[in-house]
Parts: structure tokens; sequence; C-alpha cells
């Protein structure tokens, strides 16, 4: 059975925060870029925290879990962070976040199970306390 992720998600939810800080810190002008990038922190958490439990929540669910479903419901997710991320500024009536940083924020949101598995876990995970 899977494991439920707490601290793993929150190390890679701040990594992808501030890169997401910056991204807005780059493509708004003036004092707004803060507040944007201040309430888009917490739903970066959100989604990285979906995406690192879906193979926890498919083996609750007691569905079969094969690479292709996982993938395919962390682009799901990525495909709603992009929309999501796309549309904070736009809606507000500002130019928004360029779609290239837009795209580049997805994609991490699907590979964040991979990114900690692959890279991060060796380097921090000795260091978690579980």
């Amino acid at each position: 059975m899977a494991e439920f992720m707490i601290l793993p998600p929150l190390v890679i939810g701040v990594i992808l925060g501030i890169v997401e800080l910056s991204f807005v810190h780059a493509d708004e002008r003036g004092m707004s870029w803060l507040t944007h990038g201040l309430h888009a922190i917490p739903v970066m958490f959100i989604f990285i925290f979906i995406s690192m439990n879906i193979t926890w929540a498919l083996s609750l669910a007691n569905l079969h879990n094969t690479l292709w479903i996982s993938i395919g419901v962390r682009a799901l997710i990525g495909i709603i962070a992009m929309v999501k991320i796309g549309s904070a500024a736009a809606i507000a009536g500002r130019v928004g976040e360029k779609k290239f940083h837009v795209l580049i924020i997805g994609l991490l949101v699907i590979a964040a199970p991979y990114i900690w598995d692959y890279l991060l876990k060796g380097l921090v995970g000795k260091y978690l306390p579980f």
C-alpha cells in the first residue's frame, strides 16, 4: 500500500512556491505582484499535496493503480493548476503571467512526486522526521 505523505509535499511546495513567486514578480508590475504571489503559494501547496498523494488515494479507493493512471490524474491536476494560475491575475484585470511560466509551473506540479523520489528524497529525506 502506498504511503500518505505530509512533509515531502511541504518541501516541494516551498520550492515551487518560491519559483511561482519569482515568476509572478517577473510577469506583473507594481505592488500587486506580492499579493498575487502570496495568494499563489497556498494554492501551490494544495496542488502539490494532491499530486503527491494520488497513489495513496487510488490504493485507498481500492482502484488498480498503474503508471498511466497516476500520470493521467497528475496531468489533470496540472492542467487545473495551469488554468487557475493563468486566470488568477486575468480575472483581476491585470496582465497576468506569461504562458510559458504557467506551463512550467503546471509541468512541475505534474512532476513533483518524481522530483521528490529521484532527486530530493536522497538529499533532504534523511533530515525529515518521517
